[in-house]
């Protein structure tokens, strides 16, 4: 059977079974104008690959059938190895969003380490200036190293 044949049985399979408004809904549908869904309809141009991608993705066509190649499993749901690759590809896309979501807190986390190592290193520096300054007045000399330390009022950077 020709492409446009099969398009067309594809076509009336969507109207009846997944109620598809017609050729505009198609043409919405698939992201391409109502004139080409026409053009195909009535025979004057054959459906593009990259339609009859958009046909299979959107709707569950197996590219196979829908290339006139597999006139067995119209639909991706028929044939178990096209089963078996969505289910792969299924798996494979949420194991991506997990890693991002890991990623994501991961990237946090390092934000988060800076900003303390930040902290710290201005914590010390304000240590080593009261040393420095207890050094040089005695009477810084005689307050525990705590007391001062504890007056320290630190802020992140933004």
């Amino acid at each position: 059977m020709a492409k446009n044949g099969i398009f067309i049985k594809a076509f009336d399979w969507l109207v009846e079974n997944k109620g598809v408004n017609g050729q505009k809904g198609l043409a919405e549908a698939l992201g391409i104008s109502q004139n080409t869904i026409s053009r195909i309809m009535t025979g004057k141009v054959e459906p593009s690959d990259d339609t009859l991608r958009k046909m299979s993705q959107e709707f569950g066509f197996n590219m196979q059938w829908l290339r006139g190649e597999d006139p067995d499993h119209m639909l991706i749901d028929d044939d178990p190895i096209n089963v078996h690759i969505m289910y792969q590809d299924s798996m494979v896309n949420e194991t991506i969003e997990a890693l991002k979501k890991q990623i994501a807190i991961l990237e946090k986390r390092i934000e988060d380490k800076d900003t303390m190592l930040r902290m710290k290193d201005k914590f010390i520096n304000m240590l080593e200036l009261q040393l420095d300054m207890s050094k040089r007045d005695s009477s810084f000399h005689n307050q525990p190293a705590s007391l001062m330390a504890s007056d320290a009022v630190l802020e992140p950077e933004k």
